[in-house]
């Protein structure tokens, strides 16, 4: 089922908190913002302001969420001078840092949480949490928190699966998605992908790129290169073993795409990374 490949990708994808906080604001005016790679969410505690998108614009009262994806153009402001709460974060959640998930989703720009008590006191406890510096076991407690506000904004932002599944893209390339981000180790060829699904390859291509934004095989050579540096990064392999996990047929082939996509070598790469640790 659709729903499954859907569940399935969301179990592989990060998420990452770039910033968080919350603010009491009298006054407000933030006119044709946009973000830049990265989610807003924005929950109204108490008091009011407006959201003005694509002409239209939202009354925010409490209890309602803001959800603002990236390079979406938008003016968030007040009218009154009555204090407002904001809860807000920045943050993605990706496949590997390439694979966006959330578009799949289709959360609304605007919509009410079901239990407001609950999202506030979660975020009241993740932000309790941030301010325990050095603590081991925080780190864990961020990670849970974190996790269980996503959970509280989608489940009241999808309402039911079937809205949530309308105009998304076809089972097959589901599947195929499917497949480049769990085998980033595969040699994945179009005519083989085309092959699985009884189509003709550059209608593979060309349809995959419309819903994904790029080629089968452009989005899997991301994902290795991705998943190298991890485990750069983890330093648990040499780089010949990576290189051969990652099913290239020799390391210079290796590193010459991975050179190709940040620039470095694997074997520069791991070195800024020590220098990091």
């Amino acid at each position: 089922m659709q729903t499954d490949l859907i569940s399935a990708l969301l179990e592989t994808a990060d998420l990452k908190i770039l910033k968080f906080d919350s603010h009491n604001r009298v006054e407000m005016n933030y006119r044709n913002r946009t973000f830049q790679d990265f989610y807003m969410m924005t929950y109204i505690r108490k008091g009011t302001a407006k959201l003005k998108v694509q002409e239209k614009v939202y009354d925010l009262q409490p209890g309602t969420v803001i959800f603002i994806p990236p390079h979406f153009k938008h003016d968030q402001y007040k009218d009154s001078d009555e204090e407002t709460e904001f809860l807000w974060w920045h943050f993605t959640y990706t496949i590997q840092q390439v694979v966006d998930v959330l578009p799949f989703l289709q959360i609304p720009y605007i919509y009410p949480l079901k239990n407001p008590k609950k999202f506030g006191a979660v975020f009241d406890e993740l932000m309790l949490s941030m301010s325990r510096e050095g603590h081991l076991p925080a780190i864990i407690l961020q990670k849970a928190k974190s996790l269980e506000l996503l959970y509280l904004l989608l489940d009241n932002a999808l309402g039911s699966v079937k809205t949530a599944m309308e105009g998304q893209p076809s089972h097959s390339f589901l599947s195929i998605l499917l497949k480049i981000v769990t085998q980033p180790e595969a040699s994945l060829s179009l005519a083989d992908l085309a092959a699985e699904l009884h189509m003709n390859p550059t209608y593979v291509s060309n349809h995959f790129k419309e819903a994904f934004g790029k080629s089968p095989i452009l989005l899997h050579r991301e994902i290795k290169i991705s998943k190298a540096k991890s485990l750069l990064e983890m330093r648990e392999m040499n780089i010949t073993e990576i290189s051969e996990w990652l099913g290239f047929n020799d390391i210079q082939t290796f590193t010459r795409l991975f050179k190709k996509y940040t620039g470095i070598s694997p074997r520069q790469y791991r070195e800024l990374f020590v220098r990091t640790m």
